[in-house]
């Protein structure tokens, strides 16, 4: 069982609706994940008001789970699904070990 990282980048608008999905993916809901606001910066980033742009960063959420792969790929189904569109940026990180010290 190869253990990933599934890291989303969201609208904050949307963070409310990103959680209750992942609270209602069974996998997701029982191993917990982090959220956590970020400020975006860069070419690639999408401005949703003039105060960004004065700023020069945008505020987007990240959410970062660690389940198996099939699990995480069931749950990007599932994302992809109940929110089409929305401008949900994943990537998916190997997790080569893991423990508590």
């Amino acid at each position: 069982m190869t253990l990933t990282s599934l890291v989303l980048q969201i609208p904050a608008a949307l963070e409310e609706a990103v959680i209750d999905v992942m609270l209602d993916h069974e996998a997701a809901a029982r191993a917990g994940f982090v959220s956590r606001d970020v400020r975006f910066h860069g070419d690639a980033a999408i401005y949703h008001s003039v105060i960004e742009q004065i700023r020069g960063h945008t505020r987007v959420v990240e959410i970062t789970v660690t389940l198996p792969e099939p699990a995480i790929r069931e749950l990007l189904a599932t994302l992809a699904a109940e929110l089409p569109g929305r401008g949900l940026a994943w990537k998916i990180v190997p997790i080569i070990e893991t423990g508590t010290i």
